[in-house]
C-alpha cells in the first residue's frame, strides 16, 4: 500500500515536473492566479476598490495562461524560429496583458466580463488547432483526446480535492484546531489552479505525435452513439412536428422556439464534430452526418425568423446579437458540411475563434450593433411622434401612445443598464433618468424597467481615524444602533431626540424645539461627494476617511458636529436617493450670546 502510494506521488511530481519544464510560462501565470485567489479570500477589508484590483489581476494572470500556451505550441510547430522573433513574441504578449488590465478590465462590468469571456474562449480555441492548423486529418481526434485528458483530470482532481478537505475536517473534528474555512477554498484553488493544469498539460501530445483512432474513448464513443445520437434524433423528430404545426396554424410562437433551437444546434453541431472520426467505421454515424445537417437547416430558418419578429419589433439588443452569431456560425458550419464532400472540421473551431473576437470588440460587436440598433429604433419613434425640432432637440409630448411611451423607456432603460444614457441620440449632454418628464414630457414607465437598475453602495467609516477634536462640544449622543432612541438631558434645560421614524434630530431648550435637521438629507450629501470624488457610485463596504464622514451644521444657538459610522442605500432608477438607517454620532455646542 506505502509502495503505491509512493509510486502514485513519484507520478504526480513527475506530471508537474514535465508540465512546468514544457510550459514553464502557463505554470507560472496559473501559480500567480491561484496565490492571489488565496489573497483575496482571506482579504477581509471593506475596500472593494482594493478588491476590484486584485479581480483584475487574477484576471489578467488567468487569460494569459492560454495566450502563453498558444505562444509555447506555436514555436515547437516552428522550432526553427530566430531568438529575436521569439523574444518580440513574448514581449508582445505581455505588452497585452497589460493592456488587458488597464483598458478591457478597466471598470469590472458586464461588457469587460464578456469581452474577457470571448477572449478566453478564442485564445483556447487557437490552441487546439495551432499544432493542426492547415492539416487534413486526425484533429478531430486530438481534440478528443484533449477533452478525455481534461475530464480525466478534473475527475481526479475532485477526488483529490474531496479526500483533502475530508482529512482537515477530521483533523478540526478530532483536535477541536479550529481550522479556518477559507482553508477549503484555498485547496480548492491550489488543486483547481495548478494540480490540474499541471496534471491536464502533461499529457499534451507534442507536435508531430501521431494520433490515431485508438486514443478514442470508449466510454464517449457508447455515450455518443447510443445515447446522445437517438436523443438528437427523437428531438429532431419532436421540432419537425412542431414546425408542421406551425405551418398548419399559421401561428407564430413568441420566444420560446428560438432558443430550443438554438441549443438543439449547438450541441449536435459538437457532436457531429466529436464523432466524424468514426463515419468510416459504424454506418449509423455516416447516415447521421450525411443527412443531418440538411434537416436541421429548416429548423434553423424557424429560429431565424422567430428571432428576426423580435428584431423587427424591439431592435438588437446584446442577447439577440449573441444568438443571431451563433445561429449564422451554427448555419455556416451545416451549409459547409452539406456542400462539401470532405469537410476539415478544423474550420469549427477556427470560424468560433473569429467570432469569438468579433463579436465582443470593433464595430461589429454586439454592444456597437446593439447600441446603433436601439438608436436608430429611438429616432424612428420620436420622428414618428414629432418630437425632433428642426435644431435636433427632443421636443416634450405627453400625448403620444402608451406604447411608445413604454417603447422610449424600456430604450432609455436598456441603455442605463447597460451603456450609459449619454449613448442615446438628441437627448441633453446632462440628462438623467428623473429628467425624463421634463424632456420627454411624461415619467419613465418603471413597469417596463426589465433589469435591475437599482444601484448598491455603502460606506464605513476607516476604522484608523485618529482623533477627533471635540473638546469645545457640551453634549454628545450615540446613535450607532438600529433602533430610535429618545436621549434627554436629566438636568434640562436641553435635550436631544432622535427616532428612526421620520429620521430627524431635533433639539429642545426648556421644551422649545430650537433646531431641527433631516439626517437623510446629510447622508445623501456625503453619498454623493464621496461618489463625485471617487468616481464610482457602484460601492460596497467602501471604506472612506474619516473627513468625508463628517457633517457640520451652525445655527446662531448650537453648533451641531455629526460623525457617521456607517451609510447605506441605493440609488434608483428614476435617480432618486435612498438611504438605509444611518449609524452616527451627534456632538453639540452651545454658542454663547
Amino acid at each position: 500500500m506505502i509502495q503505491k502510494i509512493i509510486s502514485l506521488l513519484k507520478s504526480v511530481f513527475s506530471k508537474l515536473s514535465i508540465s512546468i519544464k514544457r510550459f514553464p510560462e502557463s505554470m507560472l501565470l496559473a501559480t500567480l492566479t491561484v496565490i492571489t485567489l488565496i489573497y483575496m479570500n482571506h482579504f477581509n477589508s471593506g475596500d472593494s476598490a482594493t478588491r476590484e484590483i486584485l479581480s483584475r489581476i487574477a484576471m489578467t494572470l488567468a487569460i494569459g495562461i492560454p495566450v502563453f500556451l498558444c505562444i509555447k505550441v506555436f514555436f515547437e510547430r516552428k522550432p526553427d524560429l530566430r531568438k529575436g522573433i521569439r523574444i518580440i513574441t513574448y514581449l508582445t504578449a505581455i505588452i497585452l496583458l497589460f493592456l488587458n488590465y488597464f483598458y478591457i478590465l478597466n471598470d469590472l462590468n458586464q461588457i469587460a466580463i464578456s469581452r474577457y469571456i470571448g477572449f478566453s474562449i478564442s485564445f483556447y480555441l487557437i490552441f487546439s488547432f495551432i499544432p493542426y492548423f492547415f492539416k487534413k486529418k486526425k484533429y478531430e481526434i486530438y481534440v478528443i483526446t484533449l477533452f478525455n485528458r481534461f475530464v480525466t483530470t478534473y475527475l481526479y482532481s475532485v477526488v483529490l480535492f474531496l479526500g483533502l478537505a475530508a482529512i482537515i475536517a477530521t483533523i478540526d473534528l478530532l483536535f477541536n484546531v479550529s481550522i479556518p474555512s477559507e482553508v477549503y477554498f484555498d485547496m480548492f484553488l491550489i488543486v483547481a489552479g495548478i494540480f490540474a493544469p499541471a496534471f491536464f498539460l502533461a499529457d499534451i501530445p507534442e507536435f508531430g505525435f501521431d494520433i490515431n483512432i485508438n486514443e478514442y474513448s470508449k466510454v464517449l464513443r457508447v455515450l455518443l452513439l447510443y445515447i446522445v445520437l437517438p436523443l438528437i434524433v427523437v428531438y429532431t423528430a419532436i421540432l419537425y412536428a412542431y414546425f408542421i404545426k406551425i405551418l398548419i396554424s399559421m401561428e407564430w410562437p413568441e420566444g420560446v422556439l428560438g432558443h430550443l433551437v438554438l441549443w438543439y444546434s449547438i450541441i449536435s453541431t459538437v457532436v457531429m464534430f466529436f464523432i466524424y472520426p468514426l463515419r468510416n467505421k459504424e454506418k449509423w454515424v455516416e447516415v447521421f452526418i450525411r443527412f443531418f445537417p440538411k434537416l436541421i437547416l429548416p429548423l434553423l430558418t424557424t429560429m431565424f425568423v422567430s428571432l428576426g419578429i423580435r428584431i423587427n419589433a424591439y431592435g438588437i439588443t446584446e442577447n439577440r446579437y449573441f444568438v443571431l452569431l451563433v445561429g449564422l456560425w451554427v448555419s455556416g458550419c451545416m451549409l459547409y458540411h452539406t456542400l462539401n464532400k470532405k469537410p476539415k472540421n478544423i474550420i469549427f473551431t477556427i470560424s468560433l475563434a473569429i467570432i469569438s473576437i468579433i463579436g465582443v470588440v470593433g464595430p461589429f460587436s454586439a454592444y456597437s450593433i446593439s447600441k446603433f440598433s436601439q438608436n436608430m429604433r429611438f429616432e424612428d419613434i420620436l420622428n414618428s411622434n414629432d418630437m425632433i425640432s428642426i435644431s435636433g432637440e427632443i421636443q416634450a409630448k405627453s400625448n403620444i401612445s402608451k406604447n411608445d411611451k413604454e417603447q422610449i423607456s424600456s430604450i432609455i432603460s436598456y441603455f442605463k443598464n447597460n451603456h450609459s444614457v449619454s449613448g442615446l441620440k438628441y437627448i441633453p449632454d446632462d440628462f438623467e433618468i428623473k429628467d425624463t418628464e421634463d424632456v420627454f414630457g411624461f415619467e419613465l414607465q418603471s413597469e417596463y424597467m426589465s433589469y435591475p437598475s437599482n444601484t448598491y453602495f455603502s460606506y464605513n467609516i476607516d476604522q484608523n481615524i485618529g482623533f477627533i477634536n471635540i473638546k469645545d462640544y457640551d453634549y454628545f449622543a450615540d446613535y450607532t444602533s438600529y433602533r430610535g432612541v429618545d436621549i434627554e438631558n436629566a438636568q434640562k434645560p436641553f435635550s436631544i431626540l432622535y427616532s428612526e421614524d421620520d429620521r430627524e434630530i431635533e433639539i429642545f431648550k426648556n421644551d422649545e424645539l430650537i433646531y431641527t435637521k433631516d439626517i437623510d438629507s446629510i447622508a445623501t450629501e456625503i453619498h454623493s461627494k464621496t461618489s463625485k470624488d471617487d468616481g464610482n457610485v457602484n460601492v460596497n463596504n467602501h471604506t472612506v476617511s474619516v473627513d468625508k464622514m463628517i457633517y457640520t451644521d451652525n445655527t446662531s444657538s448650537l453648533e451641531v458636529l455629526y460623525v457617521f459610522n456607517s451609510i447605506s442605500g441605493v440609488e434608483e432608477y428614476n435617480g432618486k436617493t435612498k438611504i438605509h438607517p444611518p449609524m452616527f454620532y451627534v456632538f453639540v455646542k452651545i454658542n454663547s450670546n
